[in-house]
């Protein structure tokens, strides 16, 4: 596993970039290959009768060094086995006629041929490399690097996609600092692919602007139902190929700010997702009692609108919200992966000492040795430790921007009433 951020776990499909001339496996690959050829060759060169000679199959070395190395490496590799077999014609010289023009005729059109081939090769990893890039900002776009302090929380995150070289997928999450706390969101959309990953960059694009505008946790909820809500009736509009009735499993979580010595505590909204695990700060695992409600997207079933519960969450506390990917990976029995059995014996004895990344790569480890085959779904793992000391932004700026407030009117209405602002000021000057 490699790094996605500070804090965080994928699986990394990035290979050399493709001006590198290194070869794949590296030199000693290379060498060893050409040593271990020209060897058998001048073996059974030398082992045949006078009237044949091996040597000519020299012209298979260039084929085979050009599906390692790139152009240049093939061409030096050519003219070195010409070389070699000038020094073979010298020690024990073919008699004259078709088999002596037939070794160097065989070496150039092969290494004709190996440098085609290793042109080929390097034109495809370069599109393979520009498709990686693409996925790679793509998933810096939707599922962005999360720092390894927010305030008060330490975080650490995994995420695994089902789909093979892919980046994103349908599981999404994300933190968002506000005036009013700090903002977590862990979900998982309907459906898989494109769409799913369309889905997933439309809900955490709604939760990065209300999250931060959104006093009440529960407005925050609701324009998350909205959004899923406009998001499906836009593909049905467009006739995209998107999910056109989606919805979502998902935990919001809102750390409000406290003063010195007060009780600390999160709340939760709950929308029909996996409840997460609590990791007190003496060791002790139990997972709370969260009402489940409807997933995002189904809001229209019922006439009340999303609740939040309340749960301690003290200095040395942590939480872990996982995924169904994590919770339904099957071993080759067909076993689930038991998270809430097997997290009890993945912790440290330093507790909550232990940074949540420690904790995480354990238990990103331990899923992947119980898993059998490939993933069959999207997983995604978010650790969050509340911690004594607070994490300085890095200037006033950025420390003003999210400093606490006092009640204030909220974001939606402050745009209508910017909205009719305007529309007065212009219709005074189309007066005019």
């Amino acid at each position: 596993m490699t790094s996605r951020g500070s804090s965080g776990f994928y699986s990394s499909i990035r290979g050399a970039a493709p001006s590198d001339s290194r070869p794949t496996g590296g030199w000693r690959a290379v060498v060893l290959l050409v040593a271990v050829m020209a060897l058998i060759i001048t073996t059974l060169d030398v082992a045949t009768p006078a009237d044949f000679r091996a040597r000519a199959l020299l012209g298979l070395v260039p084929v085979m060094v050009a599906l390692l190395a790139p152009v240049s490496v093939t061409a030096v590799v050519t003219g070195l086995l010409i070389c070699f077999y000038v020094g073979l014609q010298a020690v024990a010289p073919l008699p004259s006629g078709g088999w002596a023009v037939l070794g160097p005729l065989m070496i150039g059109t092969g290494g004709l041929l190996g440098v085609l081939i290793a042109r080929r090769r390097e034109e495809q990893r370069a599109r393979l490399q520009a498709l990686t890039d693409i996925a790679e900002a793509t998933q810096r776009a939707v599922m962005r690097g999360l720092p390894e302090r927010i305030e008060d929380l330490r975080i650490a995150d995994f995420y695994q996609p089902a789909a093979r070289a892919a980046r994103v997928g349908g599981d999404w999450y994300d933190f968002q600092p506000s005036p009013y706390g700090v903002r977590a969101v862990l979900g998982d959309v309907s459906g898989k692919g494109l769409p799913a990953v369309s889905a997933s960059a439309w809900l955490l694009g709604a939760f990065r602007e209300a999250a931060y505008h959104e006093e009440r946790i529960e407005e925050v909820a609701r324009r998350l139902e909205i959004a899923m809500q406009r998001y499906s009736a836009w593909t049905r509009l467009t006739d995209g190929e998107g999910l056109t009735d989606a919805f979502s499993t998902g935990l919001l979580l809102h750390f409000p700010p406290t003063a010195d010595g007060a009780p600390k505590y999160v709340d939760v909204v709950n929308f029909g997702h996996e409840p997460p695990l609590v990791v007190t700060a003496d060791g002790r695992v139990h997972t709370p009692d969260l009402p489940a409600g409807l997933p995002l997207g189904m809001g229209t079933l019922s006439a009340a609108g999303p609740g939040a519960a309340r749960l301690p969450f003290g200095v040395g506390d942590t939480l872990i919200l996982f995924t169904d990917g994590v919770t339904e990976c099957r071993d080759e029995d067909g076993t689930f992966y038991p998270v809430r059995e097997r997290l009890p014996r993945l912790l440290s004895p330093r507790g909550a000492q232990e940074p949540p990344g420690a904790l995480l790569r354990r238990l990103a480890e331990d899923l992947r040795e119980h898993r059998y085959g490939p993933p069959g779904d999207d997983a995604a793992i978010t650790v969050i430790r509340r911690t004594a000391e607070r994490a300085p932004y890095r200037n006033e700026a950025d420390a003003e921007l999210y400093a606490t407030q006092g009640p204030t009117v909220q974001y939606a209405t402050d745009m209508r009433f910017l909205e009719c602002a305007s529309r007065s000021i212009s219709s005074t000057k189309a007066s005019a």
